[in-house]
């Protein structure tokens, strides 16, 4: 009886600090919305291959539904990306950071189809909402 009750009050104590974390989130999303965002094309969005594939199991292992509907990434990280030698493209992998927000990891790609892992990996993505822009068909 006193493990259940034990168990019932953990579960409710977690239940509590996810809802202030989810509010504060809320709130301080809300109030990054207030300002316009000036989008330079040169934001940097580079992270290291253990950070990126850390971030691509954590999505592997709790897959969710989007809570994003998109994210900027600037015009110098693909240029980063894309003037590798051998880079042809770009692969994009869904991600989810160890805070639980979702994100995107790109890395280069070669003629084979091989990820160019020793050449910059970009996420940091700046994502919609709240950064998105005046409204557009695809953000609304």
């Amino acid at each position: 009886m006193k493990t259940n009750r034990r168990k019932f009050l953990k579960l409710a104590a977690v239940a509590v600090v996810s809802s202030l974390v989810t509010l504060v989130l809320v709130l301080g999303a809300s109030s990054i919305t207030a300002r316009p965002q000036q989008f330079t094309g040169n934001e940097d969005h580079l992270i290291t291959l253990e950070k990126a594939t850390k971030y691509v199991e954590n999505f592997k292992n709790f897959p969710t539904a989007p809570t994003i509907k998109g994210g900027y990434f600037s015009k110098a990280a693909f240029d980063k990306i894309l003037s590798q030698p051998g880079c042809v493209g770009i692969r994009v992998y869904f991600a989810k950071k160890d805070d639980g927000s979702q994100t995107l990891v790109m890395v280069g790609v070669d003629s084979g189809g091989n990820d160019l892992t020793m050449g910059p990996l970009i996420d940091e993505l700046l994502p919609c909402p709240p950064f998105c822009g005046a409204p557009s068909p695809l953000n609304r």
